[in-house]
């Protein structure tokens, strides 16, 4: 998912892009604890009738579960922020707080987005004087492509 924000203020753009998540980790642990009541019903059943190895893998199924939904939740909190301002044109990735930061002259920023053919997806670079940042890895095609145009849109403003 991508947000534009302009600040006419400080004169500067600003894009969030994040992955598009549907669940906070509140909802998604209700539906967890919905969803492991029949595995482990059903495991408890077998331990009643005198099958006991049947829990142990029935806890084993719902600790993945939960594993599992736990990493979509980790990972759907990274957040990439582009920041173009009258001089240059700054990346920033991260969870809580920028982790990565790429910085480079807005004159000479190019926006490289290479559209691949079959299975391999789009991929969107931002760089300059050789080093460049992907950007929008978690993004679909279209977001991607939709992201490339806005940036070349902004950076051709003022060129």
């Amino acid at each position: 998912m991508v947000e534009k924000f302009d600040n006419d203020m400080h004169d500067e753009t600003v894009w969030v892009v994040r992955p598009t998540r549907s669940l906070t980790w509140r909802e998604a642990k209700r539906w967890l604890c919905v969803i492991s009541v029949i595995p482990l019903s059903s495991g408890l059943l077998f331990l009643f009738h005198g099958v006991p190895m049947v829990l142990p893998f029935a806890g084993l199924e719902v600790g993945s579960l939960w594993l599992a939904f736990w990493y979509v939740h980790w990972t759907g909190q990274m957040r990439e922020v582009i920041r173009l301002t009258p001089r240059y044109l700054i990346i920033e990735k991260g969870r809580h707080g920028p982790e990565q930061r790429y910085e480079y002259e807005r004159a000479w920023v190019g926006v490289m987005l290479d559209e691949t053919r079959g299975w391999h997806p789009s991929r969107l670079r931002i760089g300059s004087h050789g080093k460049a940042a992907d950007v929008g890895s978690f993004l679909t095609d279209g977001e991607r492509r939709t992201l490339a145009l806005a940036l070349v849109n902004a950076l051709g403003k003022t060129r």
